[in-house]
């Protein structure tokens, strides 16, 4: 039996460390399983230690439409790993796992995304005073949310509602519903590679606590943190559809872990030919449907040439034998929304993203890029 030692890169968050956490028992447990099935005759072992970069999204203030989107907290760690072998020791990263829908749909030189776990809950969860849901909260409540999807989808269910523009991590956003001032007391963070608990008294997004009624969060993210028990209503995407990739985790690393790392055929490790053992676990960790869909997802936010900053929800699964897309392009005030169903029959990576960039292209028919202010053609 064979060991191999991968550094794991990842922001200091509560949440990108337990991410972070789920990733590396995915990859180690799945590998091992897959080898166990195909009786290999020298298994080999993977493990992560984890590494903590900070990102310039952790450290600006600001909305984070107007940032340069969630993309800010990819670039750090993206470049630790394109430095690569260049890289010093205690620098050093050999895969990044980020949450997908923070992800720019653009491919990165140099990067590949070679595996995509089994996707979490996708859905957009209400955390309200009270026990409140979007229909019962009193007219004129303040409702957080730092996402131009959310807040549109949101008064287009509720136009009477106030939306406030929050930022911070998961704890801090809780915070600001009136009644759970205390999960904004703490965070935890990584020091050295020691797991702390410190006061969040200062940097984004704390700046206030108590002032609203509600906040909207991904329910991904609450069952993580084991923070579901706080969910007052989780919202069907039958009204408020997530962002593309929600509830997904990426396993990014350097291209070089593949002799062919093109992403339309990860899938089969014979073609990609994984140089070493860590291409070989990734393979071994995707999850087929959950790459299916979210290649839908994001191949449509490519030709939108959209990101976190439009107002566009997409989710695509895998229903009886076929890939369906489900999309809602809204204006920014929700008063006017696009939604477009389609659905494929090609359970492949480039079949997927025919569907998406299809369904793309019937928006931009409709008017999608008026109604968004978007800049595609």
């Amino acid at each position: 039996m064979s060991h191999h030692e991968y550094i794991l890169g990842t922001r200091g968050s509560a949440l990108a460390l337990t991410q972070s956490r789920i990733a590396a028992e995915t990859v180690t447990s799945l590998y091992t399983e897959h080898q166990a099935h195909h009786g290999a005759a020298d298994a080999e072992v993977v493990d992560f230690t984890l590494r903590t970069v900070k990102t310039e999204g952790d450290v600006l203030t600001g909305p984070l439409a107007t940032l340069g989107g969630t993309g800010v907290f990819a670039a750090a760690l993206r470049q630790r790993l394109l430095d690569g072998e260049n890289a010093s020791e205690e620098n050093r990263v050999d895969m990044a796992v980020h949450s997908l829908k923070d992800l720019p749909s653009a491919p990165c030189p140099g990067l590949v995304v070679a595996a995509t776990l089994k996707r979490e809950d996708p859905r957009d969860a209400l955390v309200a005073r009270d026990g409140l849901t979007v229909d019962t909260l009193p007219e004129g409540s303040r409702v957080g949310t730092g996402s131009p999807r959310r807040a549109a989808q949101l008064r287009a269910l509720r136009p009477d509602l106030e939306i406030v523009d929050i930022r911070g991590n998961v704890g801090t956003r809780i915070g600001r519903v009136k009644g759970l001032e205390e999960h904004a007391g703490k965070q935890v963070v990584l020091r050295q590679n020691t797991e702390t608990s410190e006061r969040a008294d200062h940097g984004v997004g704390t700046e206030r606590s108590g002032d609203c009624d509600a906040v909207v969060l991904a329910v991904s993210g609450l069952k993580r943190l084991g923070k579901e028990h706080l969910i007052t209503e989780y919202l069907d995407p039958s009204r408020m559809l997530p962002a593309p990739g929600q509830g997904a985790l990426a396993l990014e690393v350097r291209e070089s872990e593949f002799e062919n790392p093109d992403p339309a055929v990860l899938s089969d490790a014979e073609v990609a030919r994984p140089v070493r053992a860590l291409g070989r676990a990734l393979l071994a960790a995707n999850h087929h449907e959950t790459r299916l869909a979210v290649s839908a997802e994001r191949a449509l936010l490519r030709r939108l040439e959209a990101g976190c900053a439009a107002p566009i929800g997409a989710y695509a699964q895998v229903v009886e034998g076929d890939l369906v897309l489900n999309v809602v392009v809204a204006s920014p005030d929700g008063t006017d929304m696009l939604r477009h169903t389609s659905a494929t029959a090609e359970l492949d990576v480039p079949g997927a993203e025919r569907l998406g960039v299809r369904v793309a292209e019937d928006l931009l028919q409709m008017g999608a890029a008026a109604l968004a202010g978007l800049e595609a053609k």
